[in-house]
């Protein structure tokens, strides 16, 4: 929290304050940072101000999260390219958009977007003795600048607990879920540990880590916390998987495996709740078919009900009301290759689904209200990067009409193709691969690059707008 203060305060600044090694694993995902710089062509109309300057009226920033190349974040800003005149002119006359600036740094978790790409919930977490002060700020996306702000605290936890939170924006309403991974460290013992330099056994502390879950609500007009209600599930696998609508929360969780004392036992199963929003009592639990919570796609349909994408190939669908769960083969998606691929799940605003597996070289548009039958189908060449983060390889424009891939592995660049044909519409390569892909709010397209520079811009019709270096290691694009 400490970070996100002085973000707030200072956003030209470049310092910010190390972190631990526990507060990095606390989160699982590093030293995260937020950073924001305008959106390239809304911003292109100020091409002749100092890349110093306030960003354009009207302009709509883009949030970067990643982690940062240096320790400590040396400051978050970022050189990025702004639309040329004429979008057939070289690249190299494309002029600097202001320098972006630090939003916030030393995030606890990755941060959220609301279903309306909005607003980006980020979380912090501040261990003090026997308690955890947990900081929910809110991000305005079009302004990049913190428009809610609330904060709680966890009383009566062991020294060394660690506190991973995942935000859920329910939609329609204010409220922002909050579901808290409490991971303590119980049984504390004297262990021995072989020296791998010496080959002796030195003696060491050590701990059993065992982990449950809560439940907060922050009411963003008010910016005040309602609990938290602890579940009481332990001991429980810390990761979760978590979804809203306007008035439920569904959350999934498993039961920690525990040593078998005589023959082996099956692993355990996951299990959904369903929580009216503001409470830690669920309406409905039921147990959840494989696999195991681990921020896989999930999204809110228009009857309320959750579906979450599992395997790649299937949704699974919880009912608001009692839990119950369907199961749904995507054919088009059943395949199975051994090569990683970053599956995808997105709701439209029609009421179908986007989907989209690289690893197959594979999009779909399917429409749940008729049992997610498949309206659109694209195919395209596997690109060379189709998992890891970031996960989006593939976006659907808009108006539903063009499909725009990361390139095959063989050309790199990208690719759009029609929608209603399947058949390629453009592409754009100059031999580069890239290994993400974001549609921004103007209809600019964002690609990201291993190595810098790692922003590069394009028009819907795939001409090279510009260029920017950031030294972030970017996961997601909001």
């Amino acid at each position: 929290m400490r970070a996100l203060r002085k973000a707030r305060a200072d956003t030209s600044s470049g310092a910010a304050l190390r972190v631990s090694r526990r507060e990095m694993l606390a989160g699982g995902i590093g030293a995260g940072a937020l950073i924001a710089l305008p959106d390239l062509s809304l911003a292109g109309r100020a091409a002749g101000r100092s890349a110093r300057s306030a960003s354009p009226a009207g302009s709509r920033h883009v949030l970067l999260y990643g982690t940062p190349q240096a320790e400590p974040f040396p400051g978050g800003s970022v050189a990025a390219a702004v639309s040329p005149a004429s979008r057939t002119r070289s690249s190299a006359a494309a002029k600097a958009l202001p320098a972006a600036r630090p939003v916030a740094t030393q995030l606890t978790s990755a941060p959220v977007a609301s279903a309306d790409q909005a607003s980006v919930a980020l979380v912090t977490v501040d261990a003090a003795a026997s308690e955890a002060k947990v900081t929910l700020t809110v991000v305005d996306a079009a302004t990049a600048v913190v428009s809610k702000q609330g904060s709680l605290t966890i009383t009566g936890i062991a020294d060394g607990t660690s506190i991973l939170p995942t935000p859920v924006f329910a939609p329609g309403t204010a409220i922002i879920a909050v579901v808290l991974a409490i991971t303590e460290p119980v049984g504390h013992r004297l262990a021995r540990k072989v020296d791998l330099a010496t080959g002796r056994a030195v003696p060491m502390q050590a701990a059993t880590w065992r982990s449950r879950h809560a439940l907060a609500y922050f009411d963003q007009a008010s910016e005040t916390f309602a609990g938290p209600f602890h579940l009481g599930n332990a001991p429980a696998l810390a990761l979760t998987t978590a979804a809203a609508n306007s008035s439920d929360l569904f959350v999934w969780t498993t039961r920690e495996p525990q040593p078998a004392r005589t023959r082996p036992q099956p692993p355990p199963l996951p299990w959904v709740s369903v929580f009216p929003l503001g409470s830690g009592r669920a309406r409905a639990s039921v147990p959840s078919p494989a696999p195991w919570p681990a921020s896989e796609p999930v999204v809110t349909l228009g009857t309320g009900h959750a579906a979450r994408l599992v395997n790649g190939r299937a949704v699974q669908v919880s009912s608001a009301k009692t839990g119950e769960v369907t199961h749904t083969v995507i054919e088009p998606l059943n395949v199975t290759r051994a090569k990683p691929s970053a599956v995808t799940m997105q709701a439209r605003p029609d009421g179908t689904v986007f989907l989209t597996k690289p690893g197959i070289g594979r999009a779909v548009v399917a429409d749940p209200s008729r049992e997610f039958r498949v309206t659109a189908q694209v195919d395209y060449p596997v690109p060379s990067s189709p998992g890891g983060a970031p996960a989006s390889k593939a976006v659907l424009s808009p108006a539903g009409d063009t499909l725009y891939v990361l390139g095959g592995a063989k050309t790199g660049g990208i690719s759009a193709y029609d929608m209603a044909t399947g058949k390629l519409a453009g592409s754009y390569s100059h031999g580069r691969q890239y290994f993400g892909l974001y549609q921004l709010a103007s209809g600019t397209l964002l690609t990201l690059s291993p190595g810098n520079p790692r922003l590069e811009f394009f028009s819907p019709g795939l001409s090279l707008l510009g260029t920017a270096a950031t030294n972030l290691h970017v996961s997601a694009v909001f």
